[in-house]
């Protein structure tokens, strides 16, 4: 009887040790290690060469610099920085508590014009990973300005993204850094 128990403590283990590192790499999004999120930052020419015409003619019309450019001098198209990211990170991205988490552990301000001011950024923080820095200030998702006090303009930018990056096309984030309008364009085709 002795060895039978030893068998079946030692599968029950196994189970058990095998349920822990499941849940750990691949459970709810929220559970998603760090460590598992990449983003590469890539040239704008290489995202291009690989989307179709359809999905470039939709890239420059988001490229075009918000209505109000909140005091920015930038004319014409901002500069713009490419960032693929992977399953793992667009599903942490997904799920709109761990985003507002990460908001609420970096510091952020919504200005008098309705822009969001963001400081406080951690490091390796799905911020950081989407190209976000110190003191950024966010202008518009995919061409259009957001109000980010209205939870209902924030929420709907939310839904809207997920379904562009999830079928395949890029989402475009234009914030001012330091006085210079950018684009930072988030590329799934890392899935």
């Amino acid at each position: 009887m002795k060895i039978i128990e030893k068998i079946l403590w030692g599968t029950f283990g196994l189970i058990l040790l095998a349920a822990i590192v499941w849940g750990f790499m691949i459970g709810l999004p929220s559970t998603i290690p760090a460590i598992a999120m990449n983003s590469e930052k890539i040239t704008e020419q290489k995202l291009r060469s690989e989307l179709t015409a359809e999905q470039r003619v939709v890239l420059d019309e988001m490229l075009k610099p918000p209505d109000s450019a909140s005091g920015t001098t930038t004319r014409g198209r901002p500069q713009s920085e490419v960032y693929r990211i992977n399953r793992p990170l667009l599903e942490r991205l997904a799920n709109i508590a761990e985003c507002q988490r990460e908001l609420m552990s970096a510091s952020s301000e919504v200005r008098e014009d309705g822009t969001l001011k963001i400081f406080g950024i951690q490091s390796g923080s799905l911020l950081e990973r989407v190209g976000l820095r110190e003191n950024d200030v966010l202008l518009s998702v995919n061409g259009l300005s957001l109000n980010f006090g209205s939870l209902g303009d924030c929420l709907d930018a939310h839904s809207e993204s997920l379904v562009k990056l999830r079928s395949g096309n890029p989402v475009v984030i234009q914030i001012e850094r330091r006085g210079t309008l950018k684009a930072l364009v988030i590329d799934p085709t890392g899935l």
